[in-house]
């Protein structure tokens, strides 16, 4: 059973496996900055190579099969 996620505050989301929409990096959540005040969740994406990848929840999305493959077992 997974994690249960709150897309509303960014609950849940660290340690997710996630892809960015625009550039289609894949990596782990690395921080999350909850929803405060109108603001959507904000969050830093670590990619394999050591680079981050920050933005808000709606800027990325649940990776598929092939693209969870593309992330090493930590």
């Amino acid at each position: 059973m997974g994690k249960t996620k709150t897309p509303a505050t960014g609950d849940g989301y660290l340690g997710e496996i996630m892809v960015h929409r625009i550039t289609r990096a894949v990596g782990v959540v690395d921080t999350v900055i909850e929803a405060q005040a109108g603001w959507p969740p904000q969050i830093t994406l670590k990619l394999k190579d050591g680079s981050l990848k920050k933005g808000k929840l709606s800027d990325f999305r649940e990776p598929t099969a092939t693209e969870r493959e593309q992330v090493p077992a930590a």
